[in-house]
């Protein structure tokens, strides 16, 4: 005669039994509480590379403001006469801003900008960023529009300048 040991078949062993009266059993509850907060969403704000800044940066402070972090974009860290909760509370929000601020920043302007632990450093830093590129832009676009070809000047030379506004207008 042939016996089958079926102890590893893989089925699933049945909990053990509990012979106890009903009203005499215990049932263990363990509430699970969350006390992580959810980062913003950022899947709908395009990634900013140098284009499109104020776009950029309106979906940015509006979603975080949403979630009532915005201010520790113009607030620095409190300080240490502070209550721990106002630091704490500074703190998770200073990491929300970074995060959210970091995940929609270019690869080439992420990697400058890493270094900076305060979301505010960095806010203010692709401001000014932005301010000097549009600055350079401005005076770039001034320099096209005041160019004038000049008949006691070389034309080659006056061609070689226009070529050379043309391309700082398209960099």
């Amino acid at each position: 005669m042939i016996t089958e040991d079926n102890s590893n078949s893989g089925s699933p062993v049945p909990p053990p039994k509990n012979d106890a009266p009903k009203d005499q059993q215990q049932t263990l509850v363990v509430p699970t509480i969350n006390y992580a907060k959810p980062f913003p969403d950022v899947s709908k704000i395009e990634v900013f590379a140098g284009q499109n800044f104020r776009r950029w940066q309106e979906r940015v402070s509006s979603t975080l403001d949403l979630h009532g972090v915005a201010l520790t974009l113009t607030n620095s860290k409190p300080s240490s006469s502070s209550t721990q909760k106002e630091v704490d509370t500074w703190e998770h929000a200073n990491r929300v801003c970074r995060h959210t601020i970091m995940t929609t920043l270019s690869n080439e302007l992420f990697d400058v900008y890493c270094s900076y632990k305060e979301a505010k450093e960095i806010w203010a830093m692709v401001l000014k960023y932005t301010a000097e590129t549009a600055g350079k832009k401005n005076f770039v676009i001034g320099n096209y529009y005041r160019w004038t070809m000049l008949e006691e000047k070389d034309i080659k030379d006056q061609i070689n300048e226009y070529h050379k506004l043309i391309e700082e207008l398209n960099a």
